[in-house]
């Protein structure tokens, strides 16, 4: 393991020892002699196999931390960040499955683009055509929303494109940034950890991007009780943000957000609101402008 690697990738994990042992593969069949890394990971007081597994890696390749007690996204991956020696940060859901070159064009944002905080990509639904996440877009209400979630076609193929947030489900920074905005806050617990540290870093003036052509299998909140603290966490977020997203993020994104939605009406009727599916049409045909 090199004691200096440009990348430090970072897996907390929770259970589902099936998918842990998917994802360390492909990250071995993807990554092997492209460059320099290491991977850091911290189980989270796994009831499953998970833990006997992984004091079974070699320690050559990994270096594995254990919890007594489980203690979430946040805190378990500032600790990991805090024990990494990559010159960036990687981080990555075991229940994220990497494929093809995923990460290089990841990293040559950062080469390519002033200003970078976080890089992330595409995500498709695992075992399914449908995708789930090509960058992060804010409603008119304020509250975050995954842009292309249920698409089963994918725009801006080969762009970086800039977006307001980006989930950490899969994504990439250079560790210095990550310090210098404290890391991701711990008062969120599985949720909304990804888009605090977004919006933190936009008020510093760095842009966020997801490279289209970099793309991911996600099987989505396979852990157990991973959507317990779902709605406290967005009363957090909006109590902390929702003004300025509203004077900000929720203006610039607000047609491509009635986009996703006008989508999601068409696709999954039974789950949108209607008037906000009127809203969104009404955005969609100029009758409604925000500012």
């Amino acid at each position: 393991m090199n004691e200096k690697p440009k990348v430090s990738i970072l897996i907390s994990t929770y259970g589902e020892l099936a998918y842990t042992k998917r994802c360390l593969a492909q990250l071995e069949e993807t990554l092997a002699g492209k460059l320099d890394f290491e991977v850091l990971i911290i189980d989270d007081a796994s009831k499953d196999d998970t833990p006997k597994f992984l004091k079974s890696l070699s320690t050559d390749s990994y270096r594995v931390f254990f919890n007594e007690e489980n203690k979430g996204y946040a805190k378990n991956n500032n600790f990991l960040a805090r024990e990494a020696n990559g010159e960036y940060l990687c981080f990555l859901n075991n229940d994220v499955f990497v494929k093809g070159d995923w990460l290089l064009p990841m990293l040559e944002v950062f080469e390519t683009k002033k200003d970078v905080g976080m890089v992330g990509n595409v995500q498709r639904l695992e075992g399914s055509k449908k995708y789930d996440h090509m960058g992060v877009v804010f409603a008119p209400q304020g509250n975050p929303r995954h842009y292309g979630q249920g698409f089963y076609y994918r725009p801006f193929k080969g762009q970086v494109r800039k977006w307001s947030a980006v989930t950490a489900a899969c994504c990439v920074c250079k560790s210095e940034v990550f310090f210098e905005m404290g890391g991701f806050d711990e008062i969120f617990v599985n949720g909304c950890e990804d888009v605090d540290l977004c919006l933190r870093m936009g008020q510093e003036g760095l842009g966020h991007y997801v490279v289209h052509d970099s793309m991911v299998e996600h099987v989505k909140g396979a852990s157990e009780g991973r959507k317990k603290f779902n709605d406290r966490n967005s009363e957090k977020l909006l109590d902390r943000w929702g003004s300025s997203i509203l004077k900000k993020e929720a203006i610039k994104d607000q047609r491509i957000h009635a986009w996703t939605y006008f989508y999601r009406g068409l696709t999954r009727p039974w789950s949108i609101n209607i008037a906000r599916l009127w809203e969104a049409i009404q955005i969609l045909i100029r009758l409604r402008n925000l500012t």
